[in-house]
């Protein structure tokens, strides 16, 4: 009997130890759908300003919020529609109310906004600042064409507006950023004519003399902002990576510098890197208490 009773409690006893060592590795482990929860896709386009904060926001998010990340380079409206689809989770250029409002109120339902990244961007037509031209409307009567970029880009919806508006008959060239800024520096480097649809924060306003053309009716937007946008969804799942960006704000200074460190460094990462370096304390900021345990200990 004793020993009927030593065996049961040693029994017992090993059931004990081997729950606590179940409870134990489940507590110390994440399940597997909260591992999932630890990835988060992200949409970009092939714009410089795009560029610069996805890859941005993704590093920190990988290297100081123990995240992996999905970037994703797709065209704009691509980027709303699989934002809503829960195919990605966040977009993080989002230019309203204005410049991508069709895209936004499409999808509204499914989407929304996280935070601003950058307050009040500026898009139009650029000229060199050698110039003869000032204001849009002295493109009338010119035939001068319009270098534009991506054909599904807000600033071509409004420059198509503007070219209406104004009554011109420049032709609007589609293309892309790249093609653009490379017409534009070759024109300067040769001391030509050139019209372009720009926009502010870019590397070129750093780089070069340009500037806006006046636009005396207001056909481009001034009243908008950068913004990070979401799956509903997504926001839910990612409560971290929400405030993340959220908290992810860049003056005009920050802004150009990381822009131009990406696009100055042989390997965009080392860019990103060289930037984060030099601007510690506003990433600290950012990730301040949003890190898991296993990074706050390393």
């Amino acid at each position: 009997m004793k020993r009927t009773i030593f065996n049961m409690i040693s029994l017992m006893l090993a059931g004990i130890i081997f729950s606590g060592i179940i409870v134990s590795c489940n507590y110390t482990k994440p399940s597997q759908e909260e591992e999932d929860k630890r990835v988060v896709k992200l949409n970009y386009t092939n714009w410089t300003e795009s560029v610069a904060i996805s890859m941005m926001a993704a590093t920190v998010l990988e290297e100081k919020m123990g995240y992996e990340v999905e970037l994703k380079l797709t065209d704009v409206e691509s980027a709303y529609r699989e934002v809503a689809g829960q195919q990605a989770d966040f977009f993080p250029d989002a230019w309203l109310p204005h410049t991508q409002r069709q895209y936004f109120e499409k999808y509204k339902n499914e989407i929304d906004t996280v935070g601003i990244v950058f307050h009040n961007p500026k898009t139009g037509l650029v000229v060199p600042d050698y110039s003869k031209y000032v204001s849009i409307t002295d493109l009338t009567g010119d035939t001068i064409p319009i270098v534009g970029i991506d054909a599904g880009a807000g600033i071509m919806t409004s420059t198509d507006r503007a070219i209406k508006h104004y009554k011109l008959n420049n032709r609007l060239l589609t293309g892309s950023d790249d093609q653009m800024t490379f017409q534009m520096t070759d024109s300067i480097k040769r001391r030509r004519e050139i019209v372009v649809t720009g926009w502010e924060p870019h590397w070129i306003f750093s780089r070069h003399d340009v500037r806006f053309l006046e636009d005396p009716d207001n056909i481009f937007p001034t009243d908008e902002h950068i913004y990070v946008v979401g799956n509903k969804k997504s926001i839910d799942e990612h409560p971290h990576a929400a405030e993340f960006f959220k908290r992810m704000k860049l003056t005009d200074k920050q802004f150009n510098s990381l822009i131009d460190q990406v696009k100055m460094a042989t390997d965009p990462a080392n860019g990103i890197h060289q930037w984060m370096e030099k601007n510690k304390f506003i990433v600290n900021k950012w990730v301040k208490d949003l890190q898991p345990e296993r990074l706050k200990v390393m």
